[in-house]
């Protein structure tokens, strides 16, 4: 497995795929996004570090089904929080699968993350809560 950044056709692949599986589609920008793919040349995993006036958010993250609960998410988001030149944050529904890697849910946090939530909860609806996390290691 490697992780890179996209190509154009790559990028057709997120773009359908985070409609798809219901993520985030606002302000998609090639640049912001990683991926990993198999030796065969296959998208597994895609995620973005989407920069921000005061701070970084992780989000759009996604793992292709047949693929999930392989570690493939953990070892993408590693390489974004890397990435990332500012407070990082994220928006999401599985704190769990974010806390191993040095998440930890806050109640304070920049206006950009209040939008998104606000976006999660009206648009992205679905019946778990949505929280926010800060990278804190």
């Amino acid at each position: 497995m490697t992780i890179s950044k996209p190509n154009t056709t790559d990028f057709d692949f997120i773009k359908d795929h985070i409609s798809k599986f219901e993520l985030d589609n606002r302000d998609l920008q090639e640049e912001q996004f990683l991926i990993a793919k198999s030796l065969k040349n296959e998208v597994l995993a895609f995620g973005r570090i989407r920069k921000h006036k005061g701070c970084d958010e992780l989000c759009s993250l996604g793992v292709v089904e047949k693929e999930r609960l392989k570690g493939i998410g953990h070892l993408l988001s590693n390489d974004l929080i890397k990435n990332s030149q500012q407070p990082l944050y994220l928006v999401c529904i599985i704190p769990q699968f974010f806390e191993p890697l040095g998440f930890k849910i806050v109640k304070e946090y920049p206006l950009e993350l209040k939008d998104k939530v606000k976006y999660c909860r009206g648009e992205l609806a679905v019946p778990e809560e949505y929280v926010v996390m800060k990278y804190l290691t």
